[in-house]
């Protein structure tokens, strides 16, 4: 039996509307009515929450649904390849900021600069895109200070380059991309805490 009916039937047996079972379960009826018409499944806590207010053992809620299961195995086979994807553009991301600080001690070539530009771009939007647990700048107070250190030193190193054209369409030019790429490397080093390894 698929598990919107042993919904609809636990709903029924405790003589309340859908209305009435998502607010309990701080949930909109339209939530309970897809779920009780197969068109969506409940997660993992929604069912613990069903399970525990109503006295309804799991396996009693998931036993035999068969579709249930291939959709949770589905979510799980997408945060795999998520954590692949993280653990890629972390190591990405560790390249693009070493490439860049050691440029400013020693002569790269413009190719490399350029490409691990584009790659660090790249890790950082797969890193956004894909980290499971952000850092929490306000209880982690490690992490604040090493993005703050790393905006200073970003900062001062582009402020102690400085602009060499007397052109103004050019020195604007090479102050937004100095700016740019202070940002780029400082947000580089707000994933450096985030492990992939983490759980």
């Amino acid at each position: 039996m698929l598990i919107g009916v042993k919904i609809k039937m636990i709903r029924e047996a405790f003589d309340l509307t859908q209305e009435q079972l998502g607010k309990e379960l701080h949930l909109t009826r339209q939530t309970i009515s897809s779920w009780e018409n197969g068109k969506s499944y409940p997660g993992i806590t929604d069912i613990l929450s069903i399970s525990n207010k109503y006295n309804v053992s799991l396996d009693e809620l998931m036993k035999e649904d068969i579709e249930l299961i291939e959709h949770f195995e589905t979510i799980d086979h997408s945060l795999n390849k998520q954590k692949i994807l993280y653990a890629i553009a972390y190591v990405a991301n560790a390249l693009f900021l070493l490439v860049s600080i050691f440029s400013n001690y020693m002569h790269v070539l413009p190719i490399y600069k350029v490409t691990a530009l584009i790659i660090g771009m790249i890790a950082l939007f797969v890193l956004f895109s894909t980290v499971q647990q952000p850092v929490n700048l306000y209880t982690n107070k490690w992490a604040l200070l090493a993005i703050v250190t790393a905006f200073m030193y970003f900062l001062s190193i582009a402020i102690f380059k400085g602009v060499t054209s007397t052109n103004i369409d050019e020195q604007a030019g090479i102050y937004i991309s100095a700016g740019l790429r202070v940002l780029l490397l400082t947000s580089s080093v707000y994933f450096i805490p985030q492990l992939p390894l983490r759980k």
